[in-house]
């Protein structure tokens, strides 16, 4: 078997990112294009599949309980 060639000269800097950006972008596209998004059976909410709602069901079942978000009230001095 022979050995590869050398290069003979140094790959630029600017062709170096071009070509890592090119791969990035096909990369970025691909996974965009994998997420599955899905609706909650129970609560029509928009979910990704496989997960839970963000309301706490997943398969119909409730899973865990949403912590209610109320407000901080200003403590008086």
């Amino acid at each position: 078997m022979s050995k590869k060639p050398t290069p003979s000269k140094k790959q630029a800097v600017s062709s170096t990112r071009s070509r890592y950006g090119t791969y990035v972008a096909k990369k970025r596209k691909k996974l965009q294009d994998t997420v599955a998004l899905d609706t909650c059976s129970v609560t029509g909410e928009v979910k990704l599949r496989h997960f839970a709602s963000p309301s706490g069901y997943y398969k119909g079942k409730k899973v865990f309980d949403v912590k209610s978000s109320t407000p901080i009230q200003e403590i008086q001095v």
